[in-house]
């Protein structure tokens, strides 16, 4: 009895310092937003090296990463602005972009020094939170994208471009348990709630 009542006491004083684990998706918010911002950062410093006079077809079938649509899309969207005439009928194209993705993806480093994040006995789902006397988790998002653009009627190359990069980063962390800090080079501010759009600097 004595014991059982130990155990009762136990639990409930881990619970006012426990932390409940939900269900998230298996890509986060945070990861989705890094290799946004890498693939479009990347797909501007490639439609710097195409010459903006073209009338051009995409053709996708180099293009392959997880995030394949919103790579071309953003590629799609950058030699536009960049004054490419895009069409959707390679007859009527003076040339053919096809492009390809090296990399876009994240990478993730993280560092404590404490007592990492424990589950609690008997309470399935529940966790004791880490205790930081130093933690830093750092997340970077990279893409590399280029193209080889040439005349779809001789095959001659017009312009093979140099690797085009594109990079972001987050960080965070935590400083004797109770100083904290998050930032990114999104601008983005994520303290606020919802998180707001910030002036780039």
């Amino acid at each position: 009895m004595l014991s059982r009542l130990a155990l009762s006491l136990a639990l409930l004083l881990l619970a006012g310092c426990a932390s409940t684990r939900a269900t998230s998706p298996s890509r986060s918010a945070q990861e989705m937003l890094l290799i946004t911002t890498a693939a479009d950062r990347a797909a501007e410093a490639l439609a710097e090296q195409v010459p903006t006079d073209l009338t051009a077809w995409i053709d996708p079938s180099g293009f392959s990463a997880e995030d394949q649509a919103y790579g071309l899309a953003a590629i799609k969207d950058a030699l536009l602005r960049h004054g490419v005439k895009l069409v959707s009928d390679q007859a009527k194209a003076d040339a053919v972009i096809l492009p390809r993705a090296g990399t876009l993806s994240t990478d993730e480093k993280n560092v404590l020094v404490g007592i990492p994040s424990l589950p609690v006995p008997l309470a399935p789902g529940v966790l004791i939170p880490p205790l930081s006397l130093y933690s830093e988790n750092v997340a970077k998002g990279a893409a590399k994208f280029a193209a080889s653009i040439y005349d779809p009627k001789t095959g001659k190359l017009i312009v093979s471009t140099d690797p085009a990069y594109g990079f972001s980063r987050e960080d965070d962390g935590v400083v004797l348990f109770f100083f904290s800090w998050r930032r990114n080079d999104m601008d983005i501010d994520f303290s606020k709630n919802p998180p707001r759009k910030t002036a780039a600097k």
